[in-house]
């Protein structure tokens, strides 16, 4: 029983998407060549600066949003 059936609400319509695989086949697929650099960032094309920036940005807002809500 899930808890939908608990709540009386009906089912979502990405339900039927699929279970994340108990076994190693996600493991396999991302073992193909093209997938070697998958999460590396490239220092020559300044990605990093951008990732860093940005992560900047977010926190600066979220601690003034945080502080703006609770003083």
């Amino acid at each position: 029983m899930g808890v939908f059936s608990h709540i009386g609400a009906s089912r979502p319509k990405y339900d039927n998407m699929g279970a994340i695989p108990k076994g190693d086949s996600a493991y396999q697929i991302l073992q193909a060549p093209q997938y070697t650099n998958m999460g590396d960032i490239d220092l020559k094309t300044n990605e990093l600066y951008g990732i860093l920036l940005s992560g900047a940005i977010i926190g600066v807002m979220a601690v003034i949003l945080f502080n703006r809500k609770f003083r």
